[in-house]
């Protein structure tokens, strides 16, 4: 097997580059929608004079 001209490799690593933080960015943007659902969900339940006053929801 040959080895690339530099030029092309460095391309080529670019691109494989480019495609891991695409996917990475489209993961913590699909963690992110998942948060806040859960967020707005525990908004939404009223609290207990007795159980779940105290949950911490930050993250």
């Amino acid at each position: 097997m040959t080895a690339l001209p530099p030029a092309i490799a460095a391309e080529m690593a670019q691109v494989r580059l480019n495609a891991a933080m695409s996917m990475i960015k489209s993961s913590a943007d699909a963690e992110r929608q998942v948060a806040n659902i859960l967020e707005e969900a525990v908004q939404n339940v009223p609290t207990s004079p007795v159980r779940g006053s105290n949950v911490n929801t930050s993250a």
